[in-house]
């Protein structure tokens, strides 16, 4: 169930670097509980966005209010606590690779949230049994396929307790066969009402669960409505041409 309220309220995000303008005045809101899916090519300025939110990427313009108050960068504490509210699933894991599965979602309890060992110890199990890994928590993630990687690090963003979840292509670094697994841990998490913001190519999935398709193309975000709108019914050329190609690909279906 979804909130009228935005949660997270983004106004005119932009980036540049050099001359290209990579992010041009983008703006958006979500609502609490609320899924939204950033589609559009490659290079369209979907991985900057998501950064940007979270100033994992410095941008040149732009106002972010989280809960009705704003984010101001030069406030580093406030920066700080900002950044554990909300959490960050990357493309590559990110994990560390000297650390056990149980230690790369632990360590942030310990060294960000102060908790004791124990505690953060029995958080980061609960976790990693809530993505289907505590019998691989004491793992290196040598030792782990991509799919289970991926869901560590979605394990290590939940500890957190995050009020928001931004997903930058969870499953394209994985082969085919280990996509639906942490497809199925990412539907869990949306049951359970966590207001997420991902982008992803994975089209079937995103019709299925998202709230609002959001179109982006060359830095600029072209139209935002629901995916069937979007997918069948856009007010834009441009997004009517790219989503044609999408349900030629994938079929009207998308079953």
């Amino acid at each position: 169930m979804t909130d009228t309220v935005p949660i997270l309220r983004v106004e005119n995000m932009t980036k540049r670097y050099g001359d290209k303008e990579v992010l041009k005045d983008a703006t958006l809101s979500i609502n609490k509980g609320e899924l939204k899916v950033l589609i559009g090519p490659s290079g369209g300025g979907k991985s900057t966005l998501l950064q940007c939110i979270n100033f994992l990427i410095e941008p040149d313009k732009g106002r972010i209010w989280l809960d009705g108050k704003e984010i101001i960068r030069a406030r580093k504490k406030e920066l700080y606590q900002y950044r554990q509210k909300v959490g960050m699933i990357f493309q590559d894991f990110n994990l560390f690779d000297h650390l056990t599965a149980l230690n790369n979602v632990q360590i942030a309890l310990v060294k960000v949230k102060g908790m004791s060992r124990d505690k953060a110890r029995d958080m980061a199990i609960l976790e990693l049994d809530r993505v289907g890994l505590r019998d691989h928590m004491n793992q290196y993630p040598a030792e782990l396929s991509g799919g289970q990687k991926q869901r560590v690090s979605i394990a290590r963003a939940l500890a957190m307790d995050p009020e928001i979840m931004l997903l930058d292509e969870p499953t394209s670094a994985l082969d085919p066969e280990l996509i639906s697994e942490v497809l199925d841990v990412i539907r869990d998490v949306r049951a359970d009402g966590m207001t997420m913001i991902m982008s992803t190519h994975q089209i079937g999935f995103a019709s299925e669960m998202a709230d609002e398709f959001v179109f982006l193309e060359n830095g600029s975000i072209v139209e935002t409505g629901p995916p069937e709108t979007i997918l069948y019914k856009a007010q834009c050329a441009r997004t009517r041409e790219f989503c044609s190609k999408i349900t030629e690909l994938y079929g009207s279906s998308f079953s």
